[in-house]
This record gives structure tokens, C-alpha cells and sequence, in this order.
């Protein structure tokens, strides 16, 4: 599935770039150092954390993009440094279990 595809759902993209890449599978984790550990490239990872440290680590991992959950908004040096690496960003109201439900029936 590509990252566009999820636009489907009730997601809020809050930066301007191609969002063509494949999703592989989702990663649901908040705490950073376990995400950098376990992360894959060409993972959607979903998140509260918002701050400039999750960009590097989606970097690191070549993410295929992150969803910031439960109403959680980047501040615009997040956002800005997201859009100069080409990762999509987006915001969902819902939670991460809810927001994975809709992603496994989408066909992700």
C-alpha cells in the first residue's frame, strides 16, 4: 500500500511532500530508544511523541511516514525538518489502536 492510500481515512497531512512511498508494516511505540531499536524501513509509524528527535529517528529507519495520534501537533522546526527529508506527516484524532483497526481494513 502506498502512504497515499491512507489518506482515506481521517488523517490531517500537515506537510507538503510525495507521499508514494510503499508501508511496509506499522510501528505503534512511544518510547523513542525502542523505536530507534526496532524500527524498519518503510514502517507508518504511529506516535504521540511530537518533538524534532522523531524526524531522526523516521531518518534513520527510512520510515514511510509518521502519524502523530490522538490530536498531537508538531511544533513548525519538526514540520519543517520532515518536509526538507521527504517524510509525509500526518495528525489523527484517534488513538493508535483505533487508527491501526483502520489501516488493517484498508488493507494495510
Amino acid at each position: 500500500m502506498k502512504v497515499k492510500e491512507i489518506l482515506q481515512l481521517p488523517l490531517q497531512s500537515i506537510n507538503d511532500v510525495p507521499c508514494n512511498q510503499d508501508i511496509q508494516d506499522v510501528y505503534i511505540g512511544d518510547l523513542l530508544s525502542v523505536v530507534m531499536a526496532s524500527g524498519q524501513e518503510g514502517m507508518l509509524w504511529l506516535t504521540v511523541q511530537k518533538h524534532l528527535n522523531v524526524i531522526a529517528i523516521a531518518e534513520l529507519h527510512d520510515f514511510a511516514g509518521i502519524v502523530f495520534v490522538q490530536n498531537n501537533y508538531p511544533d513548525r522546526q519538526t514540520i519543517q525538518k520532515a518536509t526538507d527529508l521527504q517524510i509525509p506527516l500526518f495528525v489523527s484524532q484517534q488513538d493508535a489502536f483505533h487508527l491501526a483497526k483502520e489501516l488493517i481494513a484498508l488493507g494495510l
